[in-house]
């Protein structure tokens, strides 16, 4: 059967029209979206990691403007009984706990759970200090790898050399801002990625064929070439592993450092979705996901302006922590109570509270 032009053309368009549809019910239904917090679930048992978390660099937070003397946590279990812990942040140092007074159920915690609480009073220069005890033999090992590299590379470029290694949050902040980087966290950080530099004189090269076999040394060593990377080439670049995705996959507590900047990361998505190039943003896609996966089903705040604050619960733990030198003028007290199903920052300036659900 034939058809005329005009025929062809309005099939032509109602195909792209479908096409188009299903494009965008499958971004709706995509991994990477967030999908938000159940307030209809309940909640049975609270982490230090679920408390802390939600106020982990957060606006709420660092609008108070307070450099806390000590930050407390205490969980109020269904049945009223209180489990409590505490630490003193130490500058570039690592949290120094506290001990539980006599009185006060001890709520255990690990070296990392302690870091999670020290975070939201003091920060170091590097991540790589907050995480030492984790990435260190990652580190070792990749530094040999990146020396024995450099001593390759310089068998054909003898003015190789490193430009770049530890980098601070406070440098990857600025180049963030100055569109020098695309990742408000990196590898850098972590210390698991370094930047090399050919010279030409007192200039950096820039000819990408210098760097080339780059390429295929990081696959000897199995490294990442920065010279691989979507959308963002950067052929002196070398690191330890693929992506973010990669790295909290192998130590998922290090999402704690990404969840942050969840919102860039959308918005990173929702504008290659605009602009038609989700290829160039899979990086960004499977970090997204892998965050998603990891708190899939776990507690949540949910932003109900009309939550109770549990003020008989907050007080009766304040008096208890008294004991342990809490105060409330100076000190930070995050407290989970699992019979309101709420979460609360409690400081000199104020009280904040979220009721508790689960991520989907």
């Amino acid at each position: 059967m034939n058809h005329s032009p005009r025929y062809c053309l309005f099939l032509a368009a109602c195909l792209l029209l479908l096409a188009c549809g299903f494009i965008k019910t499958d971004i709706e239904h995509a991994p990477w979206q967030d999908l938000g917090c159940d307030s209809t679930q309940q909640v049975s048992d609270l982490s230090i990691y679920d408390l802390a978390q939600p106020f982990y660099e957060s606006d709420t937070l660092l609008e108070q403007n307070i450099v806390p003397r000590a930050v407390f946590v205490a969980i109020a279990a269904h049945d009223g009984t209180i489990k409590a812990t505490g630490v003193t942040p130490l500058p570039e140092q690592h949290p120094q706990l506290i001990t539980t007074p006599v009185g006060v159920n001890s709520l255990n915690s690990t070296w990392i759970e302690q870091e999670f609480l020290g975070g939201l009073a003091t920060a170091p220069r590097y991540l790589y200090t907050r995480w030492e005890q984790l990435l260190l033999n990652d580190r070792n090992d990749f530094l040999a790898k990146r020396d024995t590299i450099k001593s390759l590379m310089a068998q054909k470029h003898k003015s190789i050399r490193v430009i770049s290694d530890l980098r601070s949050i406070a440098n990857q902040r600025k180049y963030l801002k100055r569109k020098r980087t695309a990742a408000p966290v990196s590898m850098h950080n972590f210390g698991l990625a370094a930047d090399f530099a050919i010279m030409r004189g007192r200039r950096i090269s820039n000819n990408l064929a210098s760097y080339r076999p780059l390429d295929t040394l990081t696959a000897q060593f199995g490294l990442t070439w920065g010279g691989n990377f979507v959308g963002f080439m950067d052929v002196g670049h070398i690191q330890y592993f693929k992506n973010g995705a990669e790295l909290i996959r192998k130590y998922p507590v290090l999402r704690y450092e990404f969840e942050p900047y969840r919102p860039h990361y959308l918005s990173t998505m929702q504008k290659a979705v605009a602009n038609g190039k989700l290829q160039k943003s899979e990086d960004t896609a499977e970090l997204l996901t892998t965050m998603n996966e990891l708190r899939k089903n776990q507690a949540c705040p949910c932003h109900n302006p009309h939550v109770a604050i549990p003020k008989a619960t907050i007080q009766r733990i304040q008096e208890k922590l008294q004991a342990a030198s809490y105060q409330q003028s100076s000190d930070l007290l995050l407290v989970g109570d699992l019979a309101s199903q709420t979460i609360s920052l409690v400081s000199a300036k104020s009280t904040i509270s979220y009721q508790l659900g689960k991520w989907r």
